[in-house]
């Protein structure tokens, strides 16, 4: 196992790193000594920090070396032990006992802190050891209570999410919050969605707010283009500058929604550079596939373009993350639609078919990340098939290719035998009986259920057939999720669409060159909930067919005249 450390002068490779494995937990046990877990991610400042000062501080490395097994985890490859043991941040320092319990932990610990945080840790497990043993991992992991319900759903967790959003909205700098301000995906989603579908002026007001402070201020990179990760501070001037493809999958699709619904010129201008960016720096041509990150030197972006073509540009990791590239493929179906741009839609259509030849295992599931020259790695997480189900599914809609669907259907029937539980729910990954720590304990995230539940609502729509498993995912949650905030965000999206009525549009032609116009017109309808199906037949007439609910209009030839016709519905 190979470790990424700072790219600056460090001696963190000093310390006897383990990767997370039974190996290093066996050694734990058999030497009777707590574990280090440091999580870790390449785009992490701090981490880079803690690498280049504690890790390199000589009684640092000999403390760890002799009295603990140190482990290291890259938080993007394995974003499950983060969901169970990050302590607030990166770089997470976690100590464990050897069978994975939790004793203590912190973010950051400057050499003076770490030194004496080793010793008494190690200390107090030499002489506690016993009492220890016998003590409850005291999980810091969700306690909401899942299980099937029967109950209808209704908008209580719409409601709450919505109310939550508009007590934390920052009227005056846009975002939620105050500093550090993040952009939050999912809710900003909801927000277009709810906009889109009611026109609640709220909604509105709180997504054009947020696109437009971070587009003008200082979290977006006005040189080269691109976001950085999150602002330091609440009028987003100051901004932490790494660039992740996470985040810019989320917002090229919500700024695509805008410049779709406005026609804003300006707002179009930073989707064609932020998309120009990620084209540029992110995807390889060659692979289809997309980087993870672009590492945050504040030096470097601070400069102008001259200043900057002087200088190196910032280290990328090149490391694939399966979910952040299938994202990023989804969203330039969007980008692609609202720019005009042809290539989009064909590069998002080479990464889903290169990710199903190259990424999946012999069960069909997606491995999570595929180092550069290297085999694919980390399967069975929850994360990264709902991001293919959802990607295929929109391949689908934007393209009308019959091997989107069909790769729709089975990967949803799969995904829903393989992680769904007792409760309703889906799992992060697949259970083991050999989980190592609090891998064993189940962790059912807001955001990925919230996704999945909603692609298979679309699916449902899509093939005309029932998914019963969403709105089982989304009654285990309608109880208890709503205290959660905007952080159900992605739950409450899905509850909006279940509630809304069916409105589908099938699109009738002898080939799909022929329904081109059609398409077009269709993908720019306002209503957020219709779905795009498409039925090629011989000698057919192009045109579409709009039906919402079980209350179906004449057939429609003329694009122009598309969206008078459902408005009529």
């Amino acid at each position: 196992m190979s470790f990424r450390f700072s790219p600056r002068e460090n001696r963190a490779n000093d310390i006897a790193w383990s990767s997370w494995s039974p190996q290093a937990f066996q050694r734990a046990n058999d030497e009777k000594k707590p574990i280090l877990l440091s999580i870790s991610a390449v785009w992490c400042h701090w981490c880079h920090v803690m690498d280049e000062t504690s890790y390199s501080d000589p009684q640092v490395i000999a403390l760890i070396n002799e009295r603990f097994i140190p482990i290291r985890v890259d938080n993007d490859e394995r974003p499950d032990i983060n969901a169970r043991y990050n302590m607030g941040g990166w770089p997470t320092t976690a100590f464990l006992t050897p069978d994975g319990k939790a004793l203590t932990g912190a973010t950051y610990l400057p050499p003076e802190q770490m030194r004496r945080a080793l010793a008494d840790v190690a200390t107090y497990f030499h002489d506690h050891a016993d009492d220890i043993a016998q003590q409850p991992d005291r999980s810091r992991m969700s306690a909401l209570d899942l299980r099937s319900h029967n109950e209808p759903l209704d908008e209580t967790l719409l409601t709450a999410v919505l109310d939550d959003a508009w007590a934390h909205f920052d009227a005056e700098y846009g975002g939620f919050g105050d500093a550090p301000k993040f952009p939050h995906i999912d809710l900003l989603e909801l927000l277009l969605q709810r906009s889109r579908s009611t026109r609640d002026e709220r909604a509105a007001e709180m997504f054009v707010a947020t696109l437009r402070g971070m587009s003008t201020g200082g979290t977006y990179d006005h040189v080269e283009g691109g976001f950085f990760r999150y602002s330091t501070t609440r009028d987003w001037s100051v901004p932490h500058f790494e660039k992740m493809a996470e985040d810019h999958a989320g917002l090229l699709r919500a700024l695509a929604g805008l410049v779709i619904e406005s026609r804003d010129a300006t707002l179009r201008v930073t989707l064609q550079t932020a998309t120009n960016y990620v084209r540029t720096n992110f995807y390889d041509a060659a692979t289809h596939f997309f980087a993870g990150s672009q590492d945050a030197d504040e030096i470097y972006f601070a400069l102008d373009a001259k200043g900057r073509a002087g200088h190196k540009a910032p280290y990328i990791d090149r490391t694939s993350y399966t979910n952040w590239t299938l994202d990023l493929a989804s969203a330039f179906f969007a980008c692609g639609t609202a720019l005009d741009d042809a290539a989009l839609i064909a590069n998002a259509c080479a990464t889903l078919d290169a990710a199903h030849d190259r990424l999946r295992d012999a069960e069909g599931l997606l491995f999570h990340v595929l180092r550069p020259g290297q085999a694919p790695s980390v399967r069975g997480l929850l994360t990264d098939q709902v991001a293919y189900l959802r990607a295929v599914l929109d391949a689908y809609e934007y393209t009308g290719e019959s091997r989107f669907l069909s790769r729709a259907q089975t990967h949803a029937a799969l995904v829903c035998s393989r992680f769904l539980d007792e409760t309703g729910a889906a799992s992060d990954h697949l259970a083991s009986e050999g989980a190592l720590g609090r891998l064993s304990l189940a962790d059912h995230p807001l955001t990925e259920n919230g996704r999945l539940a909603f692609a298979l609502l679309r699916l449902g729509r899509i093939a005309q057939t029932p998914q019963p498993q969403a709105s089982g995912i989304l009654r285990a949650f309608a109880p208890t999720a709503g205290k959660s905030g905007i952080f159900a965000a992605a739950l409450a999206r899905a509850v909006e669409f279940a509630l809304a009525p069916d409105a589908h549009i099938t699109l009738e032609g002898q080939n799909l060159g022929s329904l081109a116009p059609l398409r077009a017109a269709a993908l720019r309808l306002r209503n957020p909930f219709i779905v795009i199906a498409t039925d090629l037949r011989d000698e057919a007439i192009p045109r579409a067919l709009p039906c919402v609910g079980t209350a179906c209009g004449a057939p429609i030839a003329d694009p122009a005249k598309l969206a008078e016709a459902f408005e009529n519905l």
